[in-house]
């Protein structure tokens, strides 16, 4: 079984107070599609600030409930988000230990050290990024175990520096079979290879595959309203 996100035309989103006051813009397909289909691979979500891209990823996961319309998922998913925390005194290895077995643990705490995680450090006292791979690790550990995975990331690069970006895409593509990820990334972000991207603009959701995996970064994100 490989995983799958199906977002169906007539899928309308967003968050509101009452059906007559809406706190943010409802999204939807563009008019052309009939629907949006994401397969095994890395697929990239890009959008202005404040334009849905969070919100979109919140109801793919079944956080947030469609206004109409709707979507399918096939595979295990995981919403990956810097707003997970942890008990500011315990450190990322015994934040491991509560999460995984002893041969899982030794793999989070191996990804760890190539991720230039300090281990032994409180959770309270680590940077932003540093907090960030704490996330990644454990999603990653999550994908490891195997069978179809959906990850769903909003911004996972924030506050990490360009050498352990790197090493997150390495890790990524030692782990991508039967594996789907979703990421969200701000459009001024380097490049990253992908097989498809997802845009938000004028509230309406717009998909590209990527020719040779690797996007005119610049020309796309000029189309961003």
């Amino acid at each position: 079984m490989e995983p799958r996100i199906v977002i169906k035309q007539g899928m309308s989103i967003g968050y509101r107070s009452d059906w007559r006051n809406p706190m943010v813009p409802d999204l939807e397909l563009a008019d052309a599609a009939t629907e949006v289909s994401l397969g095994t691979g890395r697929h990239l979500l890009l959008a202005r600030n404040g334009r849905g891209k969070t919100t979109l990823l919140k109801t793919l996961a079944g956080l947030v409930p469609t206004f109409a319309g709707g979507f399918s998922v096939e595979g295990q998913v995981q919403f990956v988000d810097e707003e997970l925390r942890f008990d500011p005194f315990l450190t990322s290895a015994k934040i491991f230990k509560a999460f995984f077995k002893k041969e899982d643990r030794m793999r989070a705490v191996e990804m760890a050290a190539r991720l230039e995680l300090d281990v032994g450090k409180a959770y309270g006292k680590l940077s932003k990024g540093n907090r960030q791979k704490v996330i990644l690790v454990i999603a990653e550990i999550q994908v490891i175990k195997g069978g179809p995975q959906i990850l769903l990331l909003d911004e996972p690069f924030s506050g990490l520096d360009f050498h352990v970006r790197d090493e997150v895409d390495s890790i990524w593509n030692e782990n991508k079979n039967a594996v789907l990820r979703l990421v969200c990334v701000h459009p001024d972000e380097p490049t990253l290879r992908a097989e498809s991207v997802l845009t938000i603009n004028d509230e309406k959701i717009s998909h590209m595959d990527v020719e040779g995996g690797r996007l005119d970064w610049f020309e796309t994100r000029k189309g961003l309203s």
